[in-house]
């Protein structure tokens, strides 16, 4: 925006200066020559034109730079090789004038064109027309020559004038330039402010999550003491369990850097030691958790938490009561752009389960579903596998 208005600037001010410098000119070499008087009233026309368009729209800038670089160049090119009598020392200022607002306002490709198109007409010029300019600098009245010193002084004038709008403008640029700096760090100081302020109530929402669902394991716990039957009790710790995998998602992500997203590594491992230490068993059980997944986001960690915690609990509590050696694999692999493939084994040998499914069989189809996912279980004479292939919802 700050650039479109200085070129803005640029050409409304240039065609002012124009138009001074050119109808000093037409008036000086009215009374002089024709062919000089010409090129220099085709020259007014042309800022005359330009400022006429700038003031209809200002938007017109690119138009009135055009106009300035293809017109002063045909005007200065056609003058060179066909008007003989003038003499063309200032000329080739002109020349280099014409290049040098294209460089500047236009580009530097086009002003390397006009650049390389003076060269060549000003070869040509030499090669075809400076033996006459020499016979004709020989034979110039006075009025002629202060004609001249009048057209060196306008050029360098223009020249001059171009070169401190430039400067200028590049000046205002870097005030702007500096402003829209300043406004940006104060803007992204606010920003950095607003998201430590947000940042510190999500962990205190992470925390108080946590807190709350600590105070529901624990209410369960008391009221697991009042109850005299073992498969009461067990059913109290399958719950306590299940609060415990998603207490322990806020516990990491209160105490993790990222508000998002948790290895999914760190959690499974801890998540299984807690499930181990609070089982009833008396031997402990070998686990190893391999992943080539870093971390992931909530919709897909809580599922997938509650899945592996429904998974391990059923072993303690099924398969393992004749292994001696009890031992859980989990393998987390990547499937595909936004799938994850869950393969766990248990080397137990699985009790055969009598009546309708058990909640917690029912719970992980209601999971798998949950993150839209397939199952496949395979059962040897030594393990069972779960090969479980879901989809990671925050890459969906």
């Amino acid at each position: 925006m700050y650039f479109e208005e200085l070129r803005v600037k640029l050409a409304f001010r240039m065609s002012l200066m124009c138009l001074c410098v050119f109808g000093i000119l037409s008036y000086t070499y009215y009374f002089e020559s024709v062919e000089s008087f010409s090129m220099m009233a085709v020259a007014l026309g042309i800022s005359i034109a330009c400022l006429i368009l700038m003031k209809l729209n200002h938007k017109n800038y690119l138009l009135v730079f055009y106009m300035y670089t293809i017109g002063g160049y045909t005007i200065v090119a056609f003058a060179l090789m066909f008007y003989h009598s003038r003499l063309h020392l200032v000329d080739v200022l002109w020349l280099l004038t014409v290049v040098f607002v294209a460089f500047f306002t236009l580009g530097r490709r086009f002003g390397y064109v006009l650049l390389l198109l003076s060269i060549v007409i000003i070869g040509v010029f030499i090669f075809l027309h400076l033996n006459n300019q020499i016979l004709i600098q020989k034979e110039l009245t006075i009025y002629q020559k202060i004609s001249m010193i009048v057209e060196v002084i306008a050029t360098f004038s223009l020249d001059f004038y171009l070169f401190y709008l430039f400067l200028e403008l590049n000046r205002y640029s870097e005030k702007k330039l500096l402003e829209s700096y300043d406004q940006v760090k104060e803007q992204n100081t606010q920003i950095l402010l607003q998201n430590e302020e947000k940042t510190m109530l999500v962990r205190e929402v992470h925390h108080r999550v946590k807190n709350n669902l600590q105070i529901v394991v624990s209410l369960l716990r008391m009221q697991s003491q009042e109850v005299d039957n073992p498969e009461f009790r067990t059913l109290f710790q399958e719950s306590i369990n299940r609060i415990m995998a998603m207490s322990l998602i806020h516990q990491k992500l209160y105490q993790n850097d990222n508000l998002s997203q948790i290895r999914i590594g760190d959690y499974l491992d801890e998540l299984i030691h807690e499930i181990m230490n609070l089982s009833f068993r008396e031997k402990a059980v070998e686990y190893e958790i391999k992943t080539e997944v870093g971390k992931i986001g909530l919709k897909t960690l809580i599922p997938v938490g509650l899945l592996v915690n429904e998974l391990v609990s059923n072993s303690l509590k099924h398969a393992f009561n004749d292994t001696p050696d009890a031992e859980i694999q989990i393998e987390i692999q990547r499937e595909g752009e936004n799938h994850l493939r869950i393969t766990y084994f248990d080397n137990g040998v699985w009790k055969p389960h009598v009546g309708n499914s058990s909640f917690g069989l029912v719970l992980i189809d209601t999971l798998i579903e949950q993150l839209e996912g397939t199952k496949e279980v395979l059962k040897e004479t030594k393990g069972t596998t779960y090969i479980i292939v879901v989809q990671n919802l925050e890459e969906r």
